[in-house]
């Protein structure tokens, strides 16, 4: 077993094994928090789903129904017809948003989640009696920030469109996947053209807010407490050029072009996605800058583009040689916006190095987001060697210090924090930076998580396995193997099932066809 392999799988085992002590760790420890199931408490558990997919473990799947069921006890006992009655497009969004889309992609015929999806989704198009109207038909807009099933506010203060209302897009996107009902996609490309040409018009810095003639509001003209609450004023610093783009990943607005491009084929979602990744390429080697690696991958395998590709190995080039000192995890005493740039927070926790002199250094090693994009586009073991390293060590220190982060899934210092990425991150932390895409190339569709490799059973825990998804060429799947084992394995989208022996310590590599997108 050559060096790099033998350390590329024991990294890969490691990872693996202590997701697995995670579960149990949760499992004991993380119950209904203070919202007693709702808001972003079930939200704690995104890295869990790549977990699910590799190992098909069933105890993954016990512990998404007990979230699923305290999410159906608080809207059962907080919410009016599904939704909150006062709420606003960020937080009231958020039970619905990320865990329960990616719950139906596994179980979509589970009709506890379906009802608890369907029952917030029809409202965003006015489709239900006795409820105030959400949207204007008229003018296509959302008449306020904040949005609920007794109160739709009618202040001008509050009456500008934002990031967080792409969030309604992903919603019904989801809906339409699970229920088959087209009036939640047609809204959605409806309301999303008009969002992505103003994305696309837009010169400059990209706007933190839009008045409702669709003129952008930048930084600068940010005056009101209402106005730095929706522009999340306190998660930028004074001039990032990037804050208008932050907004949008925090909202996951990348994942909503790539949805409605593959609905409808129209280049001016192209145009919106080029519009937002293609300032991230030269954040790559922030250490920080796991949404933007991960939404530039993203990009490439949506929109089936590597027009970027030189831009991004230029970048990649000069990526800092990995450091043998042990890691350290700190968190600052002030809770403060001190850098500029996407993927961070006020209250993040950083990363240094123990050195010799018993200092530390901060870390300047790139995100496992941005090391999964190097192997992407390069094929070279090592990244994924770098990737699977630091997950499992940063997953393992997060679990011996932190607590898990239900109770606010959001915050940036709990061990869902580390895994998941916090809350203007959309799911991307250190573990989910890694673990699903190179394992099994899997990327967000309306709302589910998706693997381009299918391994019947699971992938048997002795497996690794590492895939570069079909971007301007074909793709490649490669399996390692501790000790001989026999798997049956598919791209998705093809009907049979491929056996393969794979021998002790050997890679075996087999390329797949542009068609799995």
């Amino acid at each position: 077993m050559d060096g790099i392999s033998e350390r590329t799988y024991t990294h890969y085992h490691a990872l693996r094994g202590e997701m697995a002590r995670w579960l149990v760790q949760s499992v004991q420890r993380d119950g209904p928090d203070r919202h007693g199931g709702g808001e972003d408490e079930a939200n704690y558990a995104l890295s869990f789903f790549p977990h699910y997919l590799l190992t098909r473990d069933e105890a993954v799947a016990a512990r998404f129904r007990t979230l699923r069921d305290d999410l159906k006890s608080w809207v059962e006992n907080e919410c009016l017809h599904g939704y909150e009655a006062r709420a606003e497009a960020h937080h009231g969004t958020e039970p619905f948003l990320l865990f329960l889309p990616r719950y139906l992609g596994l179980f979509p015929d589970d009709e506890i989640a379906r009802s608890l999806l369907e029952d917030a989704a029809h409202h965003i198009g006015n489709w239900i009696e006795d409820i105030p109207p959400w949207y204007d038909w008229q003018r296509d807009v959302f008449y306020s920030y904040q949005i609920g099933t007794e109160i739709v506010g009618d202040e001008a203060r509050f009456a500008y469109e934002l990031a967080e209302h792409w969030r309604f897009v992903h919603i019904a996107l989801a809906a339409q996947r699970v229920t088959g009902e087209a009036r939640y996609g047609a809204w959605a490309l409806r309301y999303g053209r008009r969002r992505a040409a103003q994305l696309v018009e837009c010169e400059g810095p990209l706007p933190l807010l839009w008045d409702m003639q669709g003129r952008g509001v930048q930084m600068a003209d940010i005056d009101t407490p209402e106005m730095r609450r929706m522009s999340a004023t306190e998660h930028h610093v004074v001039g990032d050029s990037l804050a208008g783009i932050e907004n949008m990943l925090a909202s996951g607005v990348i994942y909503a072009l790539g949805d409605l491009y593959l609905a409808s084929s129209e280049s001016l979602f192209k145009q919106a996605a080029r519009r937002l990744v293609e300032p991230l390429i030269d954040q790559l080697l922030d250490p920080f800058a796991d949404p933007a690696a991960a939404a530039i991958a993203y990009y490439r395998w949506a929109f089936d583009d590597p027009s970027l590709d030189g831009a991004i190995r230029r970048v990649l080039s000069a990526m800092p040689e990995e450091v043998d000192d042990e890691w350290v995890l700190m968190s600052p005493e002030r809770r403060v916006r001190r850098e500029g740039g996407v993927g961070k927070r006020s209250d993040m926790l950083y990363w240094g190095h123990w050195q010799a002199d018993g200092t530390v250094q901060p870390s300047c090693q790139p995100s496992t987001a941005t090391l999964t994009l190097a192997y992407q586009l390069s094929g070279d073991l090592d990244y994924a060697r770098r990737a699977l390293g630091q997950a499992a060590v940063k997953l393992s220190m997060a679990r011996r210090i932190l607590r898990g982060g239900r109770e606010h899934a959001d915050m940036g210092g709990a061990i869902c924090s580390v895994a998941a990425g916090h809350g203007r991150n959309w799911g991307h932390g250190a573990v989910t930076g890694c673990y699903g895409p190179l394992l099994l190339g899997t990327r967000e569709r309306a709302g589910s998580v998706m693997p381009l490799l299918e391994v019947e059973g699971g992938v048997p825990e002795r497996v690794l396995t590492l895939v570069r998804p079909p971007v301007g060429e074909e793709g490649e799947v490669a399996f390692y193997a501790a000790e001989e084992e026999v798997l049956h394995w598919r791209i998705e989208g093809e009907g049979a099932w491929q056996s393969e022996t794979l021998k002790k310590r050997q890679w075996l590599r087999r390329s797949f066809s542009k068609r799995a997108r």
